[in-house]
């Protein structure tokens, strides 16, 4: 069973253009991830829930990338600039 909020959400369209930080503000998106930014020395975390987001957003602004042990990672599309966000 597939909880992500953003299966068949209506506002999928508008979202898939925002970047990552924007993309954050929804509050369904919010509480789904339970607050999605973290350190790197934190302990290890619950990847699935950013990775289904990605999956049905199927974002244009940002990716998805994996550090050395495992832990993804945002990476966002700024253009002039690299913005990563640690999950």
């Amino acid at each position: 069973m597939n909880n992500c909020p953003c299966n068949k959400c209506i506002c999928m369209p508008i979202c898939r253009l925002k970047q990552y930080p924007k993309l954050v503000n929804c509050k369904l998106v919010w509480s789904y991830l339970k607050n999605p930014f973290n350190w790197i020395g934190m302990p290890e975390r619950e990847n699935g829930k950013l990775k289904l987001v990605h999956k049905y957003l199927e974002p244009t602004r940002w990716t998805l990338f994996y550090d050395e042990y495992e832990r993804v990672m945002v990476d966002n599309d700024c253009g002039y600039h690299d913005c990563h966000f640690h999950y």
